[in-house]
């Protein structure tokens, strides 16, 4: 591999036209991983077979978007930034014998307040941010000389050897599925509006940002009024299918920052986007909740636009919703 071709694996600087020509591979759909770093895992001998190793387009097409996702930043601050906690958010981190390795499957362990700092588990060996590896290629192609394989594995650290994955939801579920509030697989495969979906059929193997609208116009079809009367709600607060609770997140550095959302409980209080959705809505989730554990978030409604709240309307009276037309 030339120079400039190394530098884009290593996540230097390269040219946007090589990038934009680079972006045509993506039409291909190789699901290929690139990191930010050079890979931490041994160097496979087998001979590898034609069309199984990243070329060097492919590669900078693929660093191209690694760099927009989350996957190339998981460093956070130091909070939980050590050789436990990293076994998602840097696999090659993870220290799977280090003292607190146990307790960093335990939520109770870090004794969290909500709204104070995290603190780092008693055991845990922080690790320095220049030293922080994050998700990169290694973790999900196995290294191949300069490149890396085109077809997907997973790195276990434990055993210090790659294993083959049958699907890319496999792949995922490492880390998006059971512990710590990421249970984004389970949620999926209870979906409605997207019932056999894997991750892949909405989300680039590379990054890159993802909405609904990318696909759903919400201004056109039935529901377009409704859409545009409630322009700071996510679209799964309101297509939540698994009874979420919903907040307006006020945090500024949210992606939903100014939005009502989704919240969960993934080492904190956190704004996530439901993956189990219907087309059905429940009006009731923000304005009649009734109830202590989900107050209503709109106690009064503003629709002068509506055919349905004319005048607009409060709480306590809702024809319709009384009548059972939620």
């Amino acid at each position: 591999m030339d120079k400039v071709s190394a530098d884009m694996v290593r996540g230097r600087g390269y040219s946007w036209p090589l990038l934009t020509l680079a972006a045509g591979v993506l039409l291909l759909g190789i699901a290929f991983v690139a990191s930010g770093t050079q890979a931490q895992g041994p160097a496979p001998e087998a001979t590898p077979t034609p069309g199984d190793i990243a070329t060097p387009l492919q590669i900078a097409a693929a660093v191209a978007l690694w760099e927009q996702s989350g996957h190339a930043e998981t460093f956070d601050g130091g909070m939980g930034a050590d050789t436990t906690c990293a076994k998602c958010k840097s696999p090659f981190n993870w220290d799977p014998q280090a003292a607190a390795a146990e307790a960093a499957l335990d939520c109770a362990a870090c004794k969290r307040v909500p709204g104070e700092e995290r603190p780092l588990l008693v055991g845990g060996v922080p690790i320095p941010e220049d030293e922080w590896e994050h998700i990169g290629c290694p973790v999900c192609h196995e290294p191949v000389g300069d490149s890396y394989r085109v077809t997907a594995s997973f790195w276990n650290q434990k055993l210090g050897e790659y294993e083959p994955v049958e699907s890319n939801d496999e792949l995922c579920a490492h880390c998006h599925e059971g512990g710590h509030g990421f249970r984004v697989i389970e949620e999926q495969r209870e979906d409605r509006a997207h019932r056999g979906w894997e991750c892949l059929d909405c989300h680039d193997p590379h990054g890159g940002d993802i909405s609904c609208v990318d696909c759903h116009d919400p201004y056109e079809g039935s529901g377009a009024e409704e859409h545009a009367n409630h322009p700071d709600v996510t679209c799964s607060a309101c297509h939540d299918r698994g009874g979420l609770p919903l907040w307006f997140d006020r945090d500024p550095n949210s992606n939903f920052y100014g939005e009502v959302v989704t919240i969960r409980f993934a080492h904190t209080l956190t704004s996530w986007p439901s993956h189990n959705l219907q087309t059905e809505v429940s009006c009731g989730r923000c304005h009649h909740s009734g109830t202590t554990r989900h107050p209503a978030l709109a106690q009064e409604v503003s629709c002068s636009n509506s055919s349905c709240h004319p005048q607009g309307a409060s709480l306590s009276w809702c024809i319709k919703y009384e009548q059972g037309m939620r």
